[in-house]
């Protein structure tokens, strides 16, 4: 969409912003204030969405107002001095983001400024939060975030391929509390964040150090289980009112054998409760590796070196605790066949629970759904390269294809891609963590002139624009440069909403 504006309106428009920032800066020494509104969602709201790039509570969406690669972040990121990658929250009404009548300058242009005619925006966390590991969670009164380590290391280097780990108060009362810095670099890092009861747990796997901290209220406990582990457990669970699964009482992790002369590899359960270690699985030859908990199944990788061929399996596992300490396993094989590197699977995913134990994979080509107690995967997609797998439902996978986002029915077969973005806006579709699948609601990054900032589109019923297509808006608050124009600029200012 080209937007042309002229020059007095321009001038206009720049006297006007500094005239805010004097007025913000009064009120951040005056008040201590960071927003425009004071209101804030009950106690006892439901959360939606947990560990992406929104999350809502109440009537308020958390979101991060944009993009920005780790690489470009650098010492700058600092609490207080970001914008446009900081987290924002908007009040919504009746599900919706509430919008004001739209401005035009003396041509009959459509005027575009900071928050592109959308009420209710103020900033929460002025820091770093929309880059390539973006985790948003909200637990009782407290928002939890991450982003990338500002700190240098002894060379002078900025250590921003590590990850810090935060807390703060949805009031904005209170501080900004680091729970936790990894030591690994941010490829080999997961994190997965839930609550039983009144506990709120942080699983962290950094590298191959496992760490639980557990959260009581103000109180935090840190629990490093292993150094050792070659891969564990992470639970999702996005919605604060989904019940609980009996076998994320335990964290579930593997470790090798401590005779490094013995052959494959030792699964054990962490109690999240007692903060006891306990063997559940431990075979000479025999390789696991935890896919995740999903259900009331762990998935796995099972390798047996003992048998010719070396097969790797994906096998979905029920385990019960015994009195005495011990656990009972129970194990399916969703796949009969290899799945090592000579089928060629390059993308696999868990699906949902109530399919029983199953799978989602695809060979480059064909992607197939697989239940245990067939022989055969169903053959859903053709010829249509999955490049990731971004999401799955109870009926959809959502994947990135060709440089945008799609999804199909993966419980039938031989079936026809449909295209979520609206082909007006090229979503910044890389990789998966940069669109966030919460509901009716898809979200993602769109560039400007200069930056990367949140839009969204949703498929609620009746819900269109005016030309009856899914309804796309851009969600947020922009920076000078990228709805400014100055006297070097050309007279138009293309910007994609």
């Amino acid at each position: 969409m080209t937007i042309t504006k002229s020059l007095s309106k321009t001038i206009l428009k720049i006297g006007l912003a500094v005239m805010m920032l004097l007025v913000i800066t009064f009120c951040f020494s005056a008040c201590g204030g960071l927003g425009r509104f004071d209101d804030n969602p009950n106690a006892d709201d439901v959360v939606y969405g947990n560990g992406g790039l929104t999350v809502q509570k109440g009537d308020y969406l958390y979101f991060v107002n944009g993009y920005i690669d780790t690489s470009s972040v650098g010492e700058t990121n600092k609490y207080g001095d970001i914008d446009q990658s900081a987290i924002y929250r908007v009040k919504l009404t009746d599900g919706k983001v509430v919008e004001t009548n739209v401005e035009y300058d003396e041509d009959g242009n459509r005027v575009v400024d900071e928050t592109q005619e959308i009420n209710d925006v103020d900033i929460v966390v002025p820091k770093v939060a929309g880059f390539e590991y973006s985790d948003l969670y909200i637990f009782g009164d407290y928002l939890y975030y991450t982003t990338p380590n500002n700190k240098k290391d002894n060379s002078g280097n900025v250590l921003t391929s590590q990850l810090q780990y935060y807390r703060t108060p949805l009031d904005r009362s209170g501080s900004n509390d680091l729970l936790y810095e990894t030591i690994s670099d941010n490829s080999e890092v997961s994190l997965s964040m839930y609550r039983i009861g009144d506990i709120v747990y942080q699983i962290i796997l950094d590298g191959e150090t496992l760490v639980v901290n557990t959260i009581d209220g103000e109180d935090v406990t840190r629990t490093t289980v292993t150094e050792h582990a070659h891969s564990a457990s992470s639970p999702v669970y996005a919605n604060s009112n989904s019940p609980i699964n009996a076998i994320d009482n335990y964290i579930y992790f593997t470790e090798p054998f401590e005779n490094e002369n013995i052959t494959g590899a030792v699964l054990k359960a962490y109690n999240l409760a007692t903060k006891e270690t306990s063997t559940v699985l431990s075979q000479e030859n025999v390789t696991y590796e935890i896919i995740n908990t999903n259900g009331r199944y762990l998935y796995c990788l099972i390798t047996d070196a003992g048998t010719p061929g070396f097969p790797t399996k994906i096998s979905a596992m029920s385990i019960s605790a015994n009195t005495d300490g011990t656990f009972k396993t129970n194990t399916t094989f969703v796949s009969k066949q290899s799945v090592g590197s000579s089928a060629n699977i390059t993308e696999y995913a868990l699906v949902a629970s109530n399919h029983g134990p199953a799978i989602i994979y695809t060979d480059g080509t064909n992607t197939y759904f697989k239940k245990a107690n067939s022989d055969v995967g169903i053959t859903v997609l053709t010829s249509d390269v999955v490049s990731e797998i971004v999401e799955v439902t109870d009926q959809y996978m959502y994947y990135i294809s060709s440089s945008n986002l799609y999804r199909i029915d993966y419980t039938q077969a031989n079936q026809t891609a449909e295209l979520m973005i609206p082909s007006d806006v090229t979503p910044k579709a890389d990789i998966a963590n940069n669109f966030d699948v919460d509901g009716d609601n898809i979200y993602f990054f769109v560039q400007y002139t200069n930056n990367y900032y949140m839009h969204y589109v949703t498929y609620s019923a009746g819900v269109t624009d005016d030309a009856g297509n899914p309804y796309t808006h851009f969600i947020g608050k922009l920076l000078e440069e990228d709805y400014l124009e100055t006297e070097d600029d050309s007279t138009d200012n293309t910007t994609t909403e």
